[in-house]
């Protein structure tokens, strides 16, 4: 994994100002847009622009930043890979509901005994959200990985392939997780610290600049693991290298067509004759067996 190579690739397209230029400016009019919703169509735009760039990073492209010139396609690949993480984040809602109870039996005047009730299934319940926390951001990266192959929700929701995958993969997996996590923390401390210098006005394009920032990290790691470790099924399939000749296996033919055999040419002619088989030799005839000689004697 090249943890620097997921920052510094931005620079490297040589289209970048343009592409984070029009990026900062959807998540600055996503983000005030936010307050009567229809922002989030910004976000889930931005979504699947960054699904775009996972696919590019997985299949080895030199400039894997897309251009922002599929706003339909994106907003519909943001919209599924929502569905499955809200699928993916179904239980942690569930395991909320004892918290919930927990808190409200904690009221002045609910008696001692279900005071103590409430803080029991507050403390489980706090306990039992932060350990399915930890799960999901284990498991993020491999449902992405798992919808980018095909966009389609239903691989998102391969729960027993994806964690398979995450399982055989948990080191550099957990690794990755991390590191996104540090990595959004950094980026957006730098954003505020940045606008902050600006004289506080600054703030309104780091912010969001450090938001977009931290999406195209986190989803250029992803797209290196699923480059680095692919997932079985789907529509992508890894390209392997092709093997030379001298180290296939015997009885395997050669990818590479050899070239034909060279035509003879007529000198001074231009007139080129197709080679033709050598004509096997001929099988020498037996010899005429020599008939009877006639006898001499006739008959009586």
């Amino acid at each position: 994994m090249d943890f620097g190579k997921a920052l510094t690739f931005i620079m490297e397209d040589p289209r970048w100002q343009q592409k984070i230029a029009i990026g900062t400016g959807l998540v600055i009019v996503s983000s005030v847009l936010s307050v009567v919703l229809i922002g989030v169509l910004g976000f889930l735009i931005l979504m699947g622009y960054c699904v775009r760039l996972l696919q590019n990073v997985r299949d080895g492209q030199p400039y894997p930043l897309p251009e922002w010139d599929q706003w339909g396609d994106d907003l519909v690949r943001g919209l599924k890979l929502f569905v499955v993480m809200l699928v993916w984040s179904l239980p942690a809602l569930v395991l909320t509901i004892p918290t919930v109870i927990g808190s409200t039996l904690l009221d002045p005047g609910s008696g001692d005994a279900a005071e103590f009730v409430g803080s029991v299934l507050l403390i489980c319940g706090s306990c039992l959200v932060f350990l399915y926390a930890l799960f999901l951001a284990v498991a993020t990266p491999g449902f992405t990985i798992a919808f980018a192959r095909d966009e389609q929700i239903s691989s998102g929701l391969q729960f027993r392939q994806i964690w398979d995958w995450t399982q055989d993969h948990l080191g550099q997996v957990v690794i990755v997780a991390v590191i996104a996590m540090v990595a959004g923390f950094v980026i957006s401390l730098v954003g505020l610290i940045a606008g902050a210098l600006l004289c506080l006005i600054g703030l309104i394009v780091t912010v969001p600049l450090a938001s977009l920032v931290t999406y195209l990290y986190i989803y250029h790691l992803y797209g290196q693991l699923a480059y680095a470790y692919p997932m079985g099924g789907g529509r992508y399939e890894p390209l392997t290298p092709v093997t030379p000749p001298s180290e296939m296996a015997p009885g395997v033919t050669p990818v590479d067509v050899p070239p034909a055999p060279s035509t003879p040419e007529y000198p001074g002619s231009g007139i080129t004759e197709s080679p033709t088989p050598p004509t096997p030799p001929a099988t020498p005839l037996p010899p005429p067996s020599t008939p009877p000689e006639a006898s001499s004697t006739k008959p009586e």
